[in-house]
């Protein structure tokens, strides 16, 4: 791997083999099943997890398993509360880098976030065809502040049509385990106890049969939602780590006090804007506390809800635009990242726009996301391959780009907040227009 671009990035014209999304899923080895379990259990255990379950009596596979997801380790915990039973489940195609053969062999199937991939369908009807489990983290991605992410209406759909058991898996406390945009400190993970599931059969197929769309969505929606601050504040789980508010800034990007965009920054306990400088000390049990003046918000997810409310704002105005000169680079396979090249990065309110040059033989490279198709979109904070920085990831169903946003004066929560938001909007107003048709 080239030094000049990071581990598991390489140079080169990318005229390597992609990734085979068509590729049949693996039933999980038995002789790996169980060693997953034993370790798995020992994870559990050290952080004193529980999984409390609710019409779970006698239900076994085939069923559809819906997850909520904060922390790599609900992993750990999925696999002790179904075992047992095996499964296949969808992971991000960059989960697979270095380590492709091992998610096959544990039932694993690649996918590209936030794509309509007819594969995975096919992949579902398979499993639960052969008596398996087909798990689904519903949300395609880490929480950003350990509040439960958009659910697309599509789970509903999906369920529906199969006609099998639908059981719920809500995982509370992993984010405060392991938060997205945290430092990842074997410390703090040693630190935080309890952690809890709550595990529950949301639907019998016959319960399915009379159930509408809407209907599953909403009561999904609910079994799923979790706030995981509210949550540590309730249970009084403390978190004595020294830095625990660390990166935080990450996904509290603006300053409720005077309003700037992208001053905030964050060091041990304290979060603070380096424009006013206004400070507020996260709590040991997940509660936020102005050094001076007013509290503007008791949890973090309170001041993520009111970031989302004033992009929502600019989005229903029309004027909300980034754009900025960005690093792009794809990944092919699982062998890792190839440096794509340099180029422009816009999202407004059509969708998001990459045109570059590639470095290898300078000839112009695109992708365009178009608003109405995007209901979400995946970042990263500080993305460990590559550059270390904040990224936004661009998929189609071929390939997957991700694109490192150069300077500091941008926020990938807000072009995550704005995706979104961009997205309701544009379906808002089309069925408003349908309602007045039909008049």
């Amino acid at each position: 791997m080239s030094k000049k671009f990071g581990r598991y990035v390489r140079s080169g014209p990318p005229a390597v083999k992609k990734f085979d999304m068509s590729k049949a899923p693996m039933v999980q080895d038995a002789l790996v099943q169980p060693m997953v379990f034993g370790f798995s259990t020992i994870r559990r255990l050290l952080q004193s997890g529980t999984v409390n379950k609710t019409r779970m009596e006698g239900v076994k596979a085939p069923y559809i398993l819906v997850c909520n997801h904060n922390a790599f380790y609900d992993f750990y915990i999925m696999s002790t509360a179904v075992y047992p039973d095996k499964g296949i489940y969808p992971a991000a195609v960059d989960d697979y880098i270095g380590r492709e053969f091992i998610l096959r062999k544990l039932g694993g199937i690649p996918k590209r976030k936030y794509t309509a991939d007819i594969g995975l369908l096919r992949s579902c009807r398979k499993a639960l065809k052969d008596g398996l489990i087909f798990g689904i983290y519903a949300e395609a991605r880490y929480s950003l502040c350990g509040v439960t992410e958009v659910i697309p209406d599509s789970i509903g759909q999906l369920v529906k049509r199969q006609k099998v058991p639908v059981v719920t898996l809500t995982c509370r406390g992993h984010h405060i385990f392991d938060p997205f945009w945290g430092d990842h400190s074997p410390i703090r993970k040693l630190q935080v106890r309890p952690v809890q599931a709550d595990m529950t059969l949301a639907y019998t197929a016959e319960e399915l049969e009379t159930a509408t769309v809407d209907e599953i969505n909403a009561k999904l929606r609910t079994l799923l939602y979790n706030d995981d601050f509210r949550w540590q504040y309730k249970n009084h789980v403390r978190v004595p780590y020294a830095k625990r508010a660390e990166g935080l800034h990450k996904v509290l990007y603006q300053c409720p006090h005077c309003m700037t965009e992208y001053a905030m920054r964050s060091k041990g306990d304290e979060i603070f804007c380096e424009h006013c400088g206004k400070r507020w000390t996260l709590t040991e049990y997940g509660e936020l506390v102005a050094t001076d003046g007013n509290t503007e918000f008791q949890f973090a997810t309170d001041w993520y809800q009111w970031e989302r409310e004033q992009v929502r704002k600019e989005v229903q105005a029309g004027t909300y635009r980034f754009e900025c000169d960005v690093i792009v680079n794809d990944l092919p396979n699982a062998r890792g990242f190839i440096r794509l090249g340099e180029g422009k990065f816009v999202h407004d309110m059509q969708g998001m726009h990459l045109q570059g040059i590639r470095d290898y033989n300078g000839l112009p490279f695109s992708m365009e996301l178009k608003a109405p198709a995007q209901y979400a979109v995946h970042v990263e904070y500080q993305y460990r391959f590559g550059l270390k920085r904040d990224c936004i990831d661009m998929n189609t169903l071929e390939d997957t780009w991700y694109v490192f946003p150069k300077g500091d004066q941008f926020s990938v929560t807000k072009i995550s907040l704005a995706t979104e938001e961009i997205y309701n909007e544009i379906w808002r107003k089309r069925k408003e227009e349908k309602k007045e048709k039909e008049k």
